[in-house]
């Protein structure tokens, strides 16, 4: 509440401004949490997006009717599509940068390791192939696998 002094100018006291003050602090502070998340929930939010863009692609591939596959080199995730010469296409618009803080660190398909080079394929009869994508997400391991049935998670455990 306003004071008026003596002079007849009004203010604040003391007690009230830094009310004021410790209130914008702790809101301040629960907005930081919020705005900076933690290489943690960074790492999950990655490991996540990319599970999401092979499911895409696989069901592109159930969809679709044709073979479609995903490629994890040089720090790009594309859609690739079997067309009609044998040879794979990039699909349009399939295509996005790994952020900097994303390694693919290995892959393995039904149990082998391959070079994380080569491509993921979905096959349009709805079974799969189990695979296993391993990353580093800001120095964190984190994983995408895909079983049988076609199931694709994140590993973010």
């Amino acid at each position: 509440m306003a004071r008026i002094s003596a002079t007849g100018t009004r203010g604040f006291t003391l007690v009230e401004i830094l009310v004021v003050v410790a209130i914008a602090g702790i809101v301040l502070a629960v907005a930081a949490v919020n705005l900076l998340p933690s290489d943690e929930e960074i790492a999950r939010r990655e490991a996540s997006l990319l599970a999401l863009d092979l499911e895409a692609a696989r069901d592109d591939a159930w969809f679709g009717g044709r073979p479609t596959a995903v490629s994890l080199s040089e720090g790009r995730m594309r859609v690739l599509r079997l067309a009609s010469d044998r040879s794979w296409s990039p699909v349009p618009g399939r295509e996005r940068r790994l952020p900097d803080a994303v390694q693919v660190a290995s892959l393995a398909i039904d149990g082998r390791e391959v070079d994380p080079r080569e491509v993921l394929v979905f096959l349009p009869d709805g079974l799969g192939i189990p695979f296993r994508v391993g990353l580093t997400v800001r120095g964190l391991p984190k994983a995408v696998e895909g079983d049988a049935a076609g199931a694709v998670r994140a590993i973010v455990r």
